[in-house]
């Protein structure tokens, strides 16, 4: 049975998510992670920009999220990778906020955890 070319693009695309998944749960830099895996790096950032804006024209996504007693009302924490934590007031804008965490979480400092 001949495998449709289709076929083959999605089996790549879903090796390339599993990859970049282990990328975040490593802990390891984009870099050394693929010192490590054999990975081209040039290839890796080329597939986690790809991937990434399919995700996002995909529309919204589920994260997890903890509910506070006690927190003031219409005030927002998030707290990011590594730890980062990020206060907002009643009057964030969510398009604002959406592109602010992304820009964050896009620049990891060097060892953080993902």
């Amino acid at each position: 049975m001949a495998t449709s070319s289709s076929d083959v693009a999605v089996r790549k695309r879903d090796r390339w998510r599993e990859l970049l998944r282990r990328w975040q749960a490593s802990g390891l830099s984009q870099a050394a992670f693929c010192r490590r895996r054999g990975v081209p790096v040039q290839k890796f950032l080329w597939w986690k920009r790809r991937l990434s804006s399919e995700g996002a024209a995909s529309g919204a996504s589920f994260v997890p999220v903890q509910v506070m007693a006690g927190s003031s009302a219409g005030e927002l924490e998030l707290t990011l990778h590594g730890g980062r934590l990020l206060r907002f007031g009643p009057d964030v804008e969510l398009t604002r906020l959406a592109g602010i965490v992304a820009a964050l979480e896009a620049i990891r400092p060097e060892g953080a955890a993902c």
